[in-house]
């Protein structure tokens, strides 16, 4: 065989070689995208496992904080949940980084996570002289074990054994400064519905940040009162100087609704607000609502409230000693110059005093906390018989099950007993609609006027970038229409 053809063989197969690898990597390419798509779970909040309960992903310990923490900064959030099987179980938690429409990005695990994923959860205690036994749980993100290497969406998921048995999932998101956005409510342009709805003109400042085409480039996602499931996305008009514009008819525009419904079940010896009776029995607690009524063609009042949050706190197991009555003790010294988002900061700040300052304290009432059975009654005689209502809260992340579901027991009365724990709550009624969407107005009424907090984050992918970064997030108040961080 002359040179030449030896030559010849071996660029053939060389090239045969070549082409084999790339066909290999796509095709693995091609099957880890699919497998990134075959989970069995959802990357939403949510719980898989009835036994898991009062799930909450907090910001530095703060109850009623979005889960978002700066990268770099000393910022971190904390997972909590109760198991009431009350049997220790093996659960381990992972973290999948995800682009801004919740889907998993391209980047990999050691790209976007440091240290080890899929570690065990070390960190429970049962709980001490409660009716309804469970285990508490909770975990620290950032930890020794795993840290985060870049901005974006992230999807906790906590599971037994192995990932095929989830039984949580959490979305949460860690950001970079790198612009700035300010936010102006404006009146809405929908001149029809001008009493019911707010509306945000947006404008994002990009004088440090260098992009190529702004435009396309950047995406800001707006959430009012931190529910995923109403979040807008818009992408800007244009830009001017280092200035980008939300020009776009109702681009940002919500309904205002109405301050949220309340009740405390904090103490289960005395009636909290919403609290018509207790009664105590050998092997539970059984709390009654007051009486309630839709809200529709009622005349907009101002509500305190936590704009749809919850947290956990036990007065009776504290007895008073490391956990005080936050409101009442707040709301008795309130003045008339205080503004409702003064008031929450001032309850707020007191909340995290107690858990910062004192640790026991902060594990006492997570553990000492009891279920109750809570037994709501609404009165509407403006539904249909097969009209499906639920209640709705930061407590189920307003999202519609069967545990949450109220019956119509007749003589336009709809109840529900629900179990949950002794705290502070926010809800209110929702009818769901055939496509899939939840109708509050029929039942809660809206209003321009309604004290609402809204949180803006600004995603970046520049050109051949393979993630969406989170470049800004901040959150706004109607009531003081500044931002709060």
């Amino acid at each position: 065989m002359s040179r030449f053809n030896r030559s010849l063989d071996k660029n053939i197969i060389f090239t045969f070689v070549k082409k084999s690898i790339i066909a290999i990597c796509l095709l693995m390419t091609i099957v880890m995208d699919l497998k990134a798509f075959d989970y069995e779970f959802r990357f939403t909040n949510d719980i898989y496992d009835p036994y898991i309960k009062t799930v909450t992903l907090e910001t530095n310990d703060l109850p009623t904080n979005f889960p978002v923490i700066r990268k770099g900064s000393g910022d971190y959030i904390m997972l909590k949940f109760d198991d009431l099987l009350n049997e220790e179980r093996n659960y381990y938690y992972k973290i999948i980084h995800c682009d801004k429409d919740w889907t998993p990005s391209k980047l990999s695990e050691l790209e976007a996570i440091g240290g080890f994923n899929d570690e065990r959860l070390r960190s429970f205690q049962y709980s001490v002289n409660t009716k309804t036994q469970y285990i508490h749980y909770w975990q620290k993100f950032p930890n020794k074990d795993t840290y985060f290497k870049v901005s974006g969406n992230f999807l906790l998921v906590i599971y037994e054994d192995k990932l095929d048995y989830p039984v949580l999932s959490r979305r949460f998101i860690v950001t970079e400064k790198a612009v700035t956005v300010s936010l102006q409510s404006v009146f809405p342009r929908d001149v029809a519905n001008i009493r019911y709805k707010q509306e945000f003109q947006v404008e994002i400042n990009f004088q440090n940040f260098k992009m190529r085409n702004p435009v396309e480039e950047i995406t800001l996602m707006m959430l009012q009162n931190d529910n995923w499931e109403t979040a807008m996305l818009a992408q800007p008009s244009f830009f001017s100087s280092n200035v980008l514009r939300f020009n776009k008819v109702r681009s940002f525009e919500f309904w205002g609704l109405n301050e949220y419904r309340e009740f405390d079940t904090r103490s289960l010896f005395s009636l909290g607000r919403g609290i018509a009776n207790i009664e105590r029995n050998i092997n539970n607690i059984d709390v009654f609502l007051k009486l309630e009524q839709s809200r529709r063609t009622k005349p907009y009042i101002f509500i305190f409230d936590f704009n749809g949050k919850f947290f956990i706190d036990n007065f009776d197991g504290a007895q008073g000693n490391s956990i005080t009555n936050l409101l009442s003790s707040v709301t008795n010294s309130l003045n008339n110059t205080n503004t409702n988002t003064q008031l929450r900061n001032e309850i707020i700040s007191q909340i995290s005093s107690n858990q910062v300052s004192n640790v026991q304290g902060f594990q006492e009432k997570n553990i000492r906390g009891d279920y109750a059975n809570v037994v709501f009654n609404l009165e509407n005689d403006d539904l249909e018989p097969d009209d499906e209502i639920y209640l709705l809260g930061a407590f189920n992340n307003w999202t519609p099950s069967k545990e949450f579901q109220l019956y119509n027991r007749g003589k336009n009365l709809y109840t529900l007993d629900v179990n949950m724990k002794q705290g502070y709550y926010n809800y209110m009624y929702g009818k769901l609609l055939p496509d899939g969407k939840i109708d509050y107005m029929s039942l809660e009424g809206s209003w321009q006027d309604t004290e609402n907090e809204y949180q803006a984050i600004v995603y970046y992918r520049g050109i051949g970038d393979l993630y969406d970064r989170i470049i800004s997030y901040n959150t706004y108040n109607t009531e003081v229409n500044i931002a709060n961080r």
